[in-house]
Formats: C-alpha cells, sequence, structure tokens
C-alpha cells in the first residue's frame, strides 16, 4: 500500500470516528434521558431496569452474529442499515410521545428495536477500522474506538441532565436521531475508500461456537475466571440501574447528569495511571484489592444520603474498574493461543455479560418490592437498621448497594484462594521470563 493511500484511508478512519463519537454521545443522551423519564413517570426502579436490559440484551445475545454477517457481508452497507433501521425505531418512539403513547411498553419496543440493529452496526464498524488501517496505527486507532465508547459515559449523562431540566425527552430522542443522520452521510462519503473484502472464513456460527464451548471446557482456568467475571457485571448491574432512582429521590436530574459524568472521569483517570506507568505482574493481587475498595466504596455509597458524597465515591468506584479489567484480560489473553483468540474472546464476552443482564433483570423488582418497603417509615426494618442508614425512598437501594458491597469484598476474598486461576497467573509469569531470555 502505497503512502497516499495509507494516508487516504487514515482520514477516512478519521471521519467515520468522528460520526461514531457523535453517535455515542446521541446514544448516551437517549439512555439517560428515557431512565428518568421512566422513573419521574412511574416512580419505579423496576421500569428503569427493565429499560436498560430491553437496550442492552439485543446487544449482548446477537453479538455472535453481528460479528459474523460483519465476516460475510458488505461492512459499508451494514453500517448504513443499522444506523438506518435504528433511527427508525427513534422515529416511531418520537411519534409516540408527541401523540400521547409514550408508555413503557411503547418504549420497549422501540428501544428493542433500535438495539436490535445497533448490534448489527458495532461489529461491521470494528471491522471497518481492520480495513481501512495498517498494523501500525491499530494502538492509536484503539485509544480513539475507547475514547469514542467512553464518550457516552463522560459527556452525554451531564447534558442529558441539563437537557432534562429544561426540555422535553421529545429534544433528547430528536438530537439522538440526528446524529445516526451524520454517520450515514459520513459513510456514503467514504464508501469508495472502505472496499467490501470477501470472508476467509468458511465455518458456520454455530461450528465457531461450539469450538468456543470446547475451549473453555478444557481449560478451567480461564471458565473459572469468567464467571467470577459475570459475579463482577452481576454487581456491577445493581449499581448501573439503582444509582438512577436513588439519586433522582435525592436530588433531581441535573444532579444525576454531573454524578454520573463524574464518575466516569474517575475510569479515564485510572486507565492513564495505567498507560503512564504500567502494571506489575500480580494481577490476581491487583485484582483482589480492586474488588475489595469497590465493595467498601459502594457499602459507603449505600449508606450516605449525601448526593456529593455518592458523586466522590462514584469516581473512586470507577476507578477501580480499569485495573480490575486489565489484569483479567492480560490473564486471559496469555492463556487463549492467537489463533483462537477471536472465538474464544467472542464467547467470553458473551458470558461475563450476562452477569449484567440477570441484575437488570432483578434489580428493579428487588427494589420496589422487597428492600424499599423495608426501610419505610412503617417498614420492618425501620426501628432497627433504619436508625443507621435512614428511612424513605431511597433507603431500601441504599441497603442493596451495600449488600452488593459485601458480595464484592466476598470476592475479593475468594479469588486469591482459586488455584487455577493463579495457575494461569504462574503461566504468565514464566512466559515473561522465557521472553527475557
Amino acid at each position: 500500500m502505497s503512502e497516499a493511500e495509507i494516508s487516504r484511508n487514515f482520514r477516512s478512519f478519521l471521519l467515520i470516528w468522528a460520526a461514531q463519537l457523535v453517535a455515542r454521545v446521541g446514544n448516551g443522551l437517549t439512555a439517560f434521558g428515557l431512565g428518568v423519564w421512566v422513573y419521574q413517570e412511574t416512580g419505579r426502579a423496576t421500569t428503569v431496569a427493565l429499560i436498560t436490559m430491553v437496550a442492552f440484551l439485543p446487544e449482548v445475545l446477537l453479538a455472535p452474529l453481528g460479528g459474523a454477517l460483519a465476516d460475510r457481508f458488505d461492512r459499508r452497507l451494514l453500517m448504513i442499515l443499522g444506523d438506518t433501521l435504528s433511527a427508525v425505531g427513534l422515529l416511531a418512539l418520537v411519534f409516540a410521545f408527541e401523540t400521547g403513547h409514550g408508555s413503557v411498553l411503547m418504549i420497549c419496543l422501540c428501544v428493542g428495536f433500535s438495539s436490535l440493529f445497533t448490534s448489527v452496526m458495532d461489529p461491521a464498524y470494528r471491522a471497518t477500522v481492520t480495513d481501512l488501517l495498517t498494523p501500525e496505527q491499530y494502538a492509536r486507532a484503539g485509544g480513539l474506538v475507547q475514547f469514542a465508547s467512553a464518550s457516552q459515559y463522560l459527556i452525554s449523562p451531564a447534558l442529558a441532565g441539563i437537557l432534562m431540566k429544561w426540555f422535553s425527552i421529545t429534544l433528547i430522542l430528536v438530537i439522538d436521531i440526528a446524529t445516526m443522520t451524520v454517520t450515514i452521510v459520513c459513510m456514503l462519503l467514504v464508501w469508495r475508500t472502505i472496499t467490501s473484502k470477501k470472508p476467509l472464513n468458511e465455518r458456520g456460527i454455530w461450528e465457531d461456537l461450539r469450538f468456543g464451548v470446547s475451549f473453555l471446557g478444557e481449560n478451567r482456568g480461564i471458565t473459572v475466571l469468567m464467571l467470577l467475571v459475570t459475579f463482577v457485571t452481576f454487581c456491577m448491574g445493581f449499581l448501573q440501574t439503582l444509582l438512577t432512582p436513588m439519586l433522582l429521590d435525592l436530588s433531581n436530574e441535573e444532579v444525576l447528569g454531573y454524578v454520573k459524568s463524574i464518575a466516569a472521569i474517575g475510569m479515564v483517570v485510572a486507565s492513564l495511571a495505567i498507560g503512564l506507568f504500567n502494571m506489575g505482574n500480580r494481577h490476581i493481587t491487583y485484582m483482589a484489592l480492586g474488588l475489595a475498595a469497590a465493595g467498601t466504596v459502594v457499602i459507603f455509597m449505600g449508606a450516605s444520603v449525601n448526593v456529593y458524597i455518592i458523586g466522590a465515591l462514584a469516581f473512586l468506584f470507577f476507578m477501580t474498574l480499569p485495573p480490575l479489567n486489565t489484569s483479567v484480560e492480560v490473564l486471559a489473553r496469555a492463556s487463549v493461543p492467537n489463533e483462537m483468540q477471536g472465538k474464544v474472546w467472542g464467547l467470553m464476552g458473551l458470558i461475563s455479560q450476562l452477569g449484567y443482564i440477570v441484575a437488570y433483570a432483578i434489580s428493579g423488582v428487588l427494589a420496589d418490592f422487597v428492600f424499599n418497603p423495608l426501610l419505610m417509615p412503617d417498614g420492618v426494618l425501620a426501628g432497627n437498621l433504619g436508625l443507621l442508614i435512614g428511612v424513605g425512598e431511597s433507603r431500601g437501594i441504599g441497603l442493596m448497594l451495600m449488600i452488593v458491597g459485601v458480595l464484592l469484598i466476598v470476592l475479593a476474598l475468594v479469588i486469591n484462594r482459586v488455584k487455577s486461576i493463579r495457575a494461569m497467573e504462574d503461566n504468565l509469569i514464566q512466559k515473561l521470563n522465557e521472553s527475557k531470555r
């Protein structure tokens, strides 16, 4: 490839990336806005959890299918169709709100439809990055792609909180649709730059899935590590779902937006620290310390009713995630042969995300019908535990978060004693020592 082609392809990548950055911000606006709207309308954490799960479920369950489609069909067309049809779902939701039919059921139907096609577009986008760039550009591009993904957590909550205070949910949806339009236009502009490649892998998706399952079954350490990660995502799902109703009970949508954006900055700070100073090889120790710190922070978060303290604790909590995620990824990558990475990582991603789905399914129900009634002024726990953490609308959710914190600390104690994971770390250290000889 000539220098001119490399330069042209990188410019095309930057245009697509900028469009995706804008689109991610729009996605974040909608996710935040709908969560706030349904809680203000229903007063139920269950509805917040339901909307979150409907938006998340197709993307997780259809990720392997989306990846297979990206390898078998024209990626340019998949990206354009994915964004176009996803926008159709949001247009239907705008029409429903404008005609007075914006019910929870209608939101679920439209958000589910939109998410269905987003799950097809995202793998095609990531694969297109590989089509356009040279291996020397991968690291730089990877950082840009991660930043674009993080923008929906860094920028969107604060911006959506301000918009929701002064405008309706309809404006949020219209902005999101406009960002998808930007992506479609940019894809059309660089259409000729991106070539459609024939698939190299003719095996079916189910054969790949069976292969991955077989590999995990034969490698106990990776399987146990993924189950532990699934438990962590289960706890994370509770925090993601319940923070919105808890903070809305204590403040308003604008404060909620600021808290969520500040919390996401904690993840960026920790990620930059890892990039600058690197990490050692004692990844089990990092995971245990990260889990213990996260659990301790969540316990205090659940016990507090001060939104400023909760915001500071949320920042600290998100700082614990990058070291934990990095350690898991390093151990897994060192244990999976390079030629199997794609298949196994796809399955590992699916397994690890199941914790979120279970948490979304049960967290709202537990909050509304079990824990919140226990800590209302006339609740069973009001006269004892309520004297310590308070009583009222948000205190049942606070108790749930405290329980989640305890579970994370227990997991920190357990992970140090799992022999199969320790064997993975020993294998990593052995490989590093051999590479230095």
